[in-house]
């Protein structure tokens, strides 16, 4: 009985890692950052706080088949192969399809019956199929250039939100879910060049594993420039962002930031270590999407 509390701790934090927690809060902030674009309920938190929780469970759904399905990838990678539950024997994959299948029901459900939006709905299942299913067991142990490809239900958060409240897909929330996916590659690059090793023992076919770390920092620097064209491309192409002076002002200074740091990553590989601009590459996303809110808060919001 002394040990209950600590028990339970222990499993919380073990579902909470097989949603990819840190993962997924991405996908939350960036659906209320597309919330707050839109401008009706910005606010409006009894309305936006069911969504966010949908936008958690679907994430976590996806994630938790992901870590099922890599079970055996992960009980040989030093990375994950203590840390995560079902590697570890902390889960067993019968409790984890039960809690993915739990979060599936949950997200669905508030989707079709708080927002009545099947759009949003059809979506959440299509990202789930397209990550857990074909990016996992299809593409990531096939392609080196798995994560471009894959990058797509990681972009998902403002696509999704967007059509829980208003049930459309406009131009604003394709253009910041073009953002997240075109930031996806040199942000994951940069972590799997960190990790090649542990990529290679589980057969994994990472960009780093199979074409090196020179190719590597070249397509980290090429994929940056076209990132960084596209945020700069936003304001002048989407309508509800061309008043938004502080994500305008951002993308420059950022963008450039990222553009000189890859160059010199580039340059100078493998001696320039990846891991700070990894993190740098999280800072840079994060400042984006909070530039986004505050130009739509500034504005009074745009329908």
């Amino acid at each position: 009985m002394n040990n209950l509390p600590q028990r339970i701790w222990q499993v919380t934090k073990d579902l909470l890692i097989l949603t990819k927690y840190r993962i997924t809060m991405v996908a939350i902030f960036t659906g209320y950052a597309a919330i707050a674009v839109h401008g009706q309920y910005a606010t409006n938190w009894s309305y936006i706080w069911p969504c966010m929780i949908a936008l958690f469970a679907l994430g976590g759904a996806a994630n938790t088949l992901n870590q099922i399905f890599e079970l055996r990838k992960d009980a040989v990678m030093d990375r994950t192969k203590a840390r995560r539950p079902l590697p570890a024997g902390r889960i067993t994959p019968a409790q984890a399809y039960f809690f993915a299948t739990v979060q599936m029901v949950l997200a669905l459900g508030i989707f079709i019956w708080f927002y009545g939006s099947y759009l949003a709905a059809g979506l959440t299942v299509a990202t789930v199929v397209y990550y857990s299913f074909f990016y996992t067991l299809y593409l990531k142990p096939r392609h080196y250039l798995n994560i471009v490809i894959g990058g797509v239900p990681g972009a998902m958060g403002p696509l999704i939100a967007w059509a829980a409240i208003a049930n459309t897909i406009e131009l604003a929330p394709l253009a910041m879910f073009t953002v997240i996916f075109l930031w996806t590659p040199p942000h994951v690059w940069a972590l799997a060049i960190k990790l090649k090793d542990d990529y290679a023992r589980a057969g994994i076919p990472m960009l780093p594993v199979v074409k090196g770390v020179d190719e590597t920092t070249r397509q980290i620097f090429i994929y940056t420039v076209v990132m960084v064209i596209g945020t700069l491309a936003v304001p002048l192409l989407v309508p509800a962002f061309e008043h938004s002076p502080l994500y305008t002002a951002l993308s420059l200074v950022l963008g450039a930031v990222f553009l000189v740091w890859t160059a010199i990553l580039w340059r100078y590989r493998p001696i320039v270590p990846t891991m700070p601009l990894f993190r740098f590459s999280i800072i840079y996303i994060a400042a984006l999407f909070i530039g986004m809110v505050v130009d739509s808060f500034v504005a009074g919001g745009r329908p």
